[in-house]
This record gives C-alpha cells, structure tokens and sequence, in this order.
C-alpha cells in the first residue's frame, strides 16, 4: 500500500503514484532465436544478472539502463514503450527491453560500444547524455573494455552525435560516475555544460560541448559523512562510503547564472553551488573558490539517498530515501531542515531502493525506478516474486502533497 503523508482532508488522491512497468526478471527483445541462444551460450546472457537501474523519458520512450555488475547483461542502454508499458500492466505481463540505439552500438565486443551506463539524462534539446565507464563485470573482474566517455545521442535521430574520452586529469584511480546533469538554453544548444557527479573519487567533473573541453573540481562537501554510512535495506545492513551523487540545477536567475544543488549520497546534508563559478576555470584557479559553495541545510536522520530531480515550476526537488524505501521532497522557497524535508511517498514492497528518479517536464510527470540493489550486492533476488518497478505520478499531486504537509505544519 502506497503512503502519501499529507492531510486526509485534501482533495489530491491518496496513492499518487502508479506503477507502469515491473518484472520479477528481465528479459530482452532478442530479433531472432538463433541470437538469443548465441549470447546464452556465451554467457552474455544471465537473466540472473540483469538489474534495472536508471531510467528517462522521451516521448513514447521509457529508457532503462542495466549496469554491467556481472557478466551476462546483452545491452546497458535500452527502452520500452510507455504505450505498451500501459498495456503489459493491465494485462499483467512484463516488457522486453530492446537495446538503444541497437544491438551492435550495446555489443562490448564493437569497436565503439557502449558498454556500462548507469543513469541516462535528457536535455531540452533532445539530447541523451550519460557517462560510460566502460567496465565490464563491475563486481567481478572489473575488466575496462572502453575508457571512460561522456556520450550523447541524438534522439530525433537515434545516432550517436558525441563520445568524449575523459582527460587523465578529470578521473582518479577509484573514480565512479553515478550521475549527470545539463545545463542549457534550447535557443543554444552548443553551448551546454554537463556536470558529472564521481561518488567513488569525491569530484565534480564538468564538460563543455563548445571548447569540447574539461575539467575537475574537488570540495569537502563532495565527501561522505562518516557518521552516516550506515544502510538497512529490507533487513540487509551494509556500510557505503559513497560521495558526490545526485544533483538539481535550478532556473536561471537574472544574471543567467543557476544554482546546482547536490548531495553525497552517504550524507544527510544538501549543498549548492552557483554554475557561474562552476564554468569559470579561471576562478576555479584560485583555491578561494571553496567559500563559494553553501551548506542548505540538513535532511534529517536515515535521509541518504541517490538521485534527486527539480521541478522548475515549483521550485521543489525530490529526493529518493533508500533507508525509508520512500520518496521525500524540498520546497527550495524554504529553509531546508528536518521538518521541510517531507516524505510524500513511501512503500515496503513497491519502493525498496528507489535507485533513480526523474521529471518529464513536458506531460509534467514524475518517474521513479525502484530495484533492491541490496539484494543483488549482498543476498539474492526472489524470481518469483515482482523485484524492479517503474512508477509515474503527476507533479501537480505531488506539489499538493509536499505543501499540504507545510499547511498541516503551519496549523
């Protein structure tokens, strides 16, 4: 049963979200049978090994990732269409996933492949970007079949229109990207910064596509806090010591700069920074360029999480809560504390590791990839029982729901 925290006496609906895609396991579209039982026997098949995780909207395009963790996974870029994720759903059945662009672009045996994406993000432009490690069997071998690239793809045309090796100087040895957000006007396509978040080496990696240039910032707030690295998961307690994760950029404001706002994952606090500085390499030179980042305030106890996406209507970010199996939410008008830090979402069975979220601004939809990656770190999936879910929720509900709770606060 889905919990929506907010006054019963409002007229939004209770269950806000609804769930339009799940598995108990991950199948692919393979064309034909006889390519199906060649990656099975080759072991680049293990449906064992298949766990969603990132997810975008594009149109009639509901784009899944699948991280290559283990051997076996035949495509890390995929989709499905929401058209037909609408249809599986009443008839409760489960889709295919079909690689993106294609099969051979997925295959880590090209020359160009992409080989391991972890969440995909969509500009105004039409654009998908992502960072590829280009590691194979993460948990494994860890064998690096590509270097470490920045991609994008043209998704009015399905080709890949950039492939940006990173420079020696953008990564550390224990580097790993776990997020990505653009920044641009879609009067200006060119001109676009994407900002990469490295969780394993504590940095901020920033692209421009106009110089197809880039470059590293490192701050303490990028680090984890050592008195909340500890994560109980279904019942699965683990310590993580993950850094700079999810990240939001707010609108621009009347000098064209914008805020971006972010957070380690192993942490409770959120932090800001303004872009301005962020493009600024110059600025960046002078080693005071650390007092220009703000501390927003704390999130409360057990509040870690990954992703995190803004509204830029309201001005509202949503958080993903991996201890709370719950989705919660900030009004950026506020001060951030413990009691302006509000779950709006929460499920034991449908939610458990919200592990990416994302916002549709066009249809003004919400989406949330939902996969106990716990389970597959640390213990084992059960088949037989539903394990990844897609859910979608329309903003306006849960705008309602994130600022009846400050009415009830406020009375």
């Amino acid at each position: 049963m889905w919990y929506l925290l907010f006054l019963a006496a409002t007229s939004v609906a209770a269950d806000p979200f609804e769930t339009i895609a799940s598995w108990k396991k991950v199948a692919y579209n393979f064309p034909n049978d006889s390519l199906r039982e060649s990656y099975t026997a080759s072991n680049n098949y293990v449906q064992e090994n298949i766990v969603p995780l990132g997810l975008n909207v594009w149109g009639d395009k509901l784009f899944i990732t699948v991280p290559r963790w283990k051997k076996g996974v035949p495509a890390t870029l995929n989709y499905v269409s929401l058209s037909e994720a609408t249809a599986a759903t009443s008839e409760n059945s489960s889709l295919l996933l079909n690689p993106y662009p294609d099969w051979e672009s997925n295959d880590v045996r090209s020359p160009d492949a992409i080989v391991n994406i972890l969440r995909p993000r969509i500009d105004a432009c039409d654009r998908l970007w992502a960072v590829d490690s280009g590691v194979e069997d993460m948990t494994g071998e860890g064998t690096q079949v590509q270097p470490r690239k920045l991609i994008a793809i043209d998704l009015k045309t399905n080709e890949i229109i950039l492939r940006y090796t990173f420079k020696d100087s953008d990564v550390q040895p224990n580097s790993f990207f776990a997020d990505t957000v653009i920044d641009v006007d879609p009067r200006n396509c060119e001109e676009a910064y994407v900002y990469n978040s490295d969780l394993g080496a504590n940095g901020l990696v920033i692209y421009s596509l106009a110089k197809n240039d880039s470059w590293r910032v490192e701050h303490n707030y990028f680090h984890m806090d050592p008195f909340h690295g500890d994560y109980n998961v279904s019942g699965l307690t683990f310590q993580w010591t993950d850094g700079l994760f999810g990240m939001a950029l707010s609108e621009p404001k009347e000098d064209g700069s914008k805020t971006l706002y972010f957070h380690p994952f192993s942490g409770i606090h959120e932090f800001s920074v303004s872009t301005s500085l962020l493009k600024n390499q110059t600025a960046l030179a002078n080693p005071d360029y650390r007092n220009e980042f703000r501390i927003e305030g704390n999130k409360g106890a057990k509040s870690q999480g990954t992703s995190s996406a803004i509204d830029s209507e309201t001005g509202i970010i949503y958080f993903t809560q991996v201890n709370k199996n719950a989705v919660a939410c900030w009004d950026t008008h506020e001060q951030l504390n413990p009691d302006t830090f509000r779950v709006v979402a929460q499920d034991d069975n449908d939610l458990v590791f919200p592990n990416d979220i994302v916002i549709e601004p066009k249809s003004r939809k919400f989406y949330c990839l939902s996969d106990n990656l716990p389970a597959f770190l640390y213990s084992n999936y059960n088949f037989d029982e539903t394990n990844f879910y897609v859910h979608s929720a329309s903003l306006d509900d849960l705008t309602a729901a994130c600022r009846a709770k400050t009415q009830c606060k406020d009375e």
